[in-house]
């Protein structure tokens, strides 16, 4: 399973979400990147859809390094956006609850 998912906004204004590794000063290194996208809902158009969809999807990479001034915030995905991530990269994934059924 993934350590460290984050949601990085950049300054084009995509979002993206992917493992940070350790960096260095100046950059951030991350893997396994995925664009957030909001897709219109047209039954009720009020209420967007969010997928997930590929970056860097002509790179053979699966680590890239980002300069920091490209980056304008980093933020803790929501708990749903981990699981799915998870799930697309063969992370093992765990149940909401740790409900027994007999």
């Amino acid at each position: 399973m993934a350590k460290n998912i984050k949601i990085l906004k950049l300054i084009t204004g995509q979002d993206l979400m992917a493992e940070v590794l350790p960096s260095v000063a100046g950059v951030v290194k991350i893997k396994n990147a995925i664009m957030i996208v909001v897709i219109p809902n047209r039954v009720d158009p009020k209420t967007p859809n969010v997928g997930f969809g590929p970056w860097a999807e002509f790179s053979e990479d699966k680590e890239f390094t980002l300069d920091n001034s490209h980056i304008l915030a980093i933020m803790t995905p929501i708990k749903e956006f981990v699981t799915q991530y998870n799930s697309l990269f063969g992370g093992i994934v765990m149940p909401e609850s740790n409900l027994i059924i007999p």
